[in-house]
């Protein structure tokens, strides 16, 4: 077996353990898989406005060569003209690229010299809360710096109308306005929109009246929801922007999509294939959702990196939390969260299911030093590398786990660079798109097979606040209008 073949590997912590549910109920489960795949194996000859009105053209988003190139060469021109790249999103526009920061830059990116980065930009988030105060410290400190005109805003809202981001714009584009050569006219020239392509989106609107910078959109593709978007230039800009020594912004998008089409032909195997880890990883979910009695999963990522746990709660939070049904995720971070939640995973409710993520190789040979004179039961890591210490922390967890009866699964990440992380990526996606069907999630409320109105790519939850915060904006404005203004009461100390 080659390398390309071993990048993923699913154990699960039941060997040898009796299934979950009667032998009827494991039946039914698999045939339901049986047709799911028959179902997908056709969608997957569809054409691309199909699919994207089923929401799936993020299964695609490996092969859109077009956006690849267009993608890398502003990258690669936006480099030359800008210090620092800030993120202006939230969700799916926002945690992609923060994931790809996390798990992939320099731990301490920004304290690096340009040189040191390879040429990277310096990096920033923000637009995902109307809270001011990181975004006004960034404001004052790129102020001081003077280097408002080398600043790259990158917008990402695919409906150009996301509260939060674009009311991050409004304050970044006067910011731009006082302290740029172009003023009032100039602000555009430090501003990247990734935004859908319709008229419908207002970033557009503002695109063609005066071009942002480079004359061009990033596109949010149709058919491609915010979760579902890492591998679009949602995320592969900022992926290209940060590309460091030894690498280009092309060359580093394509080892992330190496991975992914790795996790797409495993996807388009028989289901039972071992080699086919999403559809096992959500047939084990559901087991233990639907006969172990499981409501909770806890995500436990066992690195130094918490991004990559926040973006997976909520991939499968908003995706399958539908109908009353759906696991909750739980991020958690090997070993920290061992001294922060393991004693109420072990002693607490027996509502839990684990699934860790253990990276074989986390880079680098750092040793823990032997022969010293500290005891404590403490020789054992002596001469260990640190990374043979984090995988047997991870294994003894696991087994922990394990003897005391909670249902474990780990998907084994052979190393920690951008090929593996985007085939874990896509084969996450995939598990929560089998997830979603085997919930029925396809099903319209008639019980007919409607993949169109799948709830797996939906989000009609959040309207509602987003139009109350809207009605309640509009209000604020106009004290004294009338009845039905909210009540927003003066700041007392005997609050606290």
């Amino acid at each position: 077996m080659n390398v390309v073949e071993t990048l993923i590997r699913l154990a699960t912590g039941d060997e040898g353990r009796p299934p979950i549910g009667q032998s009827a109920d494991i039946r039914d489960i698999d045939n339901s898989l049986n047709a799911i795949h028959d179902l997908f194996a056709i969608e997957a000859s569809l054409a691309p406005d199909t699919l994207a009105r089923y929401g799936r053209a993020w299964t695609r988003s490996h092969l859109q060569d077009g956006d690849v190139r267009r993608t890398a060469d502003l990258a690669n021109r936006a480099r030359d003209d800008f210090a620092a790249l800030v993120t202006l999103g939230i969700g799916g526009s926002d945690l992609s690229a923060r994931v790809f920061h996390d798990v992939l830059n320099p731990a301490y990116h920004n304290h690096l010299t340009a040189d040191e980065r390879g040429g990277a930009p310096e990096v920033y988030f923000a637009g995902d809360t109307f809270d001011p105060r990181r975004l006004r410290a960034l404001l004052a400190m790129l102020t001081r710096r003077g280097t408002p005109d080398r600043t790259l805003f990158n917008v990402i809202s695919k409906s150009g109308r996301t509260g939060e981001t674009i009311g991050a714009l409004m304050v970044v584009r006067d910011w731009l306005s006082r302290h740029t050569p172009g003023g009032a006219t100039g602000w555009h020239g430090c501003i990247v929109a990734t935004t859908g392509r319709d008229a419908g989106s207002a970033l557009s609107e503002l695109h063609r009246k005066r071009p942002f910078y480079g004359d061009a959109l990033l596109p949010v593709p149709e058919g491609v929801g915010g979760r579902f978007s890492a591998f679009s230039p949602v995320g592969t800009f900022f992926l290209a922007m940060t590309a460091g020594t030894g690498t280009s912004p092309g060359s580093r998008i394509r080892q992330l999509l190496e991975g992914v089409r790795w996790a797409d032909a495993r996807w388009n195997l028989p289901w039972r294939d071992e080699r086919n880890i999403a559809w096992r990883l959500a047939r084990w979910l559901h087991l233990q959702e639907r006969f172990g009695e499981r409501n909770t999963l806890v995500f436990y990522n066992y690195a130094d990196n918490r991004r990559l746990g926040d973006w997976f709660q909520q991939l499968y939070d908003e995706s399958l939390q539908e109908r009353g049904g759906g696991l909750h995720v739980v991020p958690a971070v090997g070993p920290a969260a061992n001294h922060s939640i393991l004693n109420g995973i072990v002693g607490g409710r027996s509502d839990r299911a684990v699934l860790f993520v253990h990276w074989e190789d986390l880079g680098g040979d750092t040793r823990i030093p032997a022969d010293t004179d500290i005891g404590g039961g403490m020789a054992g890591f002596g001469g260990l590398r640190m990374g043979e210490a984090q995988s047997a922390s991870y294994l003894g967890t696991a087994r922990d786990f394990s003897a005391r009866g909670i249902p474990n699964a780990t998907l084994h990440v052979a190393r920690r660079d951008e090929r593996h992380l985007g085939a874990l990526m896509r084969v996450l996606m995939d598990t929560v798109a089998v997830k979603g069907r085997l919930q029925g999630q396809h099903v319209n409320d008639a019980g007919e097979v409607d993949p169109a109105a799948e709830l797996t790519y939906s989000q009609d939850g959040v309207e509602g606040y987003k139009q109350r915060t809207r009605d309640l904006a509009l209000q604020m404005k106009s004290p004294g209008a009338g009845p039905g203004l909210p009540v927003v009461p003066p700041f007392r100390s005997d609050y606290l």
